[in-house]
């Protein structure tokens, strides 16, 4: 696999420090490239209430929640 250092993997643009992606960058790869998610890359939409999230859970059905609808339904 090749690094490819800050750069976004999936969307390769960069996550270094100052790019205004670094804080919510994760490291990973997509099979051919080594280096960071961004943010932007990373997040999914709520099935619930379709707001795209970065803090997310999976439920028993397959449905992508975000933190606000998982204590919804779990109150």
């Amino acid at each position: 696999m090749k690094d490819i250092g800050d750069l976004c993997i999936h969307c390769h643009e960069d996550t270094s420090f100052g790019s205004g992606k670094f804080v919510n960058r994760i490291p990973g790869d997509n099979g051919k490239e080594i280096g960071y998610a961004c943010a932007d890359c990373y997040a999914v939409e709520c099935d619930v209430c379709d707001e795209k999230t970065t803090e997310w859970e999976t439920t028993d059905d397959g449905r992508w929640l975000c933190e606000t609808c998982i204590e919804k339904e779990n109150a």
